[in-house]
């Protein structure tokens, strides 16, 4: 290991918070605080992280790269359009190109200026980095045990599953255009860190927590198996929610979020059943469409999620799909019947023609599953 060397706001636009230098062969993690102006855990537990590692040691490097500015100097989700929506997708993705087309936005320009961080990062270490790990720290309009967010690729569960909390698996189905999938499609593993509700002191805790954790599990600074037993001990779920992977079920996806309103009480994780009245959409009563667990509800007034509801996944599924990714079977997808390519990593499936466990075949080979109109999917190979 290298005594580091540290930078505290080391480029002009001050967009990079700081970063450590150890091993330059080590890995270099890179953490993404402020995305959302009004989620400043993770910016506090960052700083409190430079603080506790300027005089360590360190068997890699640390970046902080800083979201939306304006947006955290008013204390607002953002000024213009959401900061975590805007990100390119790969070629086959449905008639989305979010960064073409709104240039006059603040966060527009917010985008452009972190994605010259990334690449500069990129480039700085890519001779001699042995890996590239991002993470992105969030936090929740409601309240909420910690929890994990990511892309269903085998390097990113890998990742994912050395911290003892609920992982939510295929997010980018869902929710598009986020950072997290901007990384994944550069090839990166990484990861979304939900920490609790906003203004939860406990949020800057596991925050702090997550980060200690994540420095550890990807060998840049390794701790004492009691360092990591107290850190686990912060960021644990309530006994009610098993520490297991969790899919999408059902997403709401508001039009207007104006006419939109969550009823009170419900957290991260509740068991609810179908036909639990969930809410109020243009005076009329939500009921959930399906059993299982409410996510992400909807607690503030800018944003166009509505509410999730999850389910468990089964071990015996991932053991399969693990299994199956890196198998013969992609060759044969363009015979199925109904299934055409569309594009290097990429097919159209006819739904019309295709009509039994097309997603379910999709996923289990690791395709990222995307509804193009009523009758036609688009899959992508993560």
């Amino acid at each position: 290991m290298l005594k580091i060397e540290s930078e505290k706001i080391i480029d002009k636009h001050k967009r990079i918070r700081w970063a450590l230098h150890g091993d330059k062969n080590g890995p270099v993690i890179v953490l993404f605080v402020g995305i959302h102006g009004n989620e400043k855990a993770g910016v506090q537990a960052a700083d409190n992280l430079f603080a506790n590692l300027k005089e360590k040691e360190l068997s890699g490097s640390v970046y902080v790269i800083t979201g939306n500015i304006p947006a955290l100097e008013m204390g607002v989700r953002f000024i213009d359009t959401d900061l975590n929506r805007l990100w390119e997708f790969p070629d086959g993705m449905p008639g989305r190109r979010p960064l073409n087309g709104i240039a006059a936005t603040s966060e527009y320009s917010e985008s452009r200026e972190i994605k010259k961080c990334i690449n500069h990062i990129i480039e700085e270490n890519r001779a001699t980095a042995e890996d590239f790990v991002f993470a992105d720290l969030h936090t929740t309009s409601s309240k909420s045990c910690g929890f994990i967010l990511l892309n269903d690729t085998l390097e990113n569960r890998g990742l994912a599953r050395k911290f003892p909390l609920p992982q939510i698996l295929g997010i980018e189905e869902n929710i598009y255009g986020t950072l997290l999938s901007y990384i994944n499609n550069l090839g990166y593993k990484a990861i979304g860190f939900e920490a609790g509700a906003h203004h939860d002191e406990i949020s800057v805790e596991r925050s702090e927590a997550f980060l200690e954790l994540l420095l550890h599990n990807t060998g840049v600074r390794k701790i004492d198996e009691a360092s990591i037993y107290q850190l686990s001990e912060k960021m644990q779920c309530p006994d009610d929610v098993p520490e297991t992977y969790y899919e999408i079920r059902y997403h709401k996806l508001l039009d207007d979020p104006s006419t939109f309103s969550m009823m009170s009480g419900f957290q991260n994780f509740d068991l609810i059943e179908k036909d639990t009245p969930l809410a109020y959409e243009r005076e009329q009563v939500i009921l959930a469409p399906v059993s299982g667990r409410i996510f992400m509800p909807l607690y503030q007034n800018k944003g166009h999620d509505g509410f999730l509801i999850i389910r468990e996944v089964s071990d015996f599924w991932l053991e399969l799909s693990a299994y199956f990714r890196n198998s013969f079977l992609h060759n044969l997808l363009k015979y199925l019947p109904g299934v055409s390519v569309s594009g290097e990593r990429s097919f159209e499936v006819d739904l019309t023609v295709a009509r039994f466990l097309v997603r379910n075949i999709f996923h289990l080979l690791g395709y990222r599953v995307v509804q193009k109109s009523e009758d036609t999917l688009v899959c992508h190979k993560r």
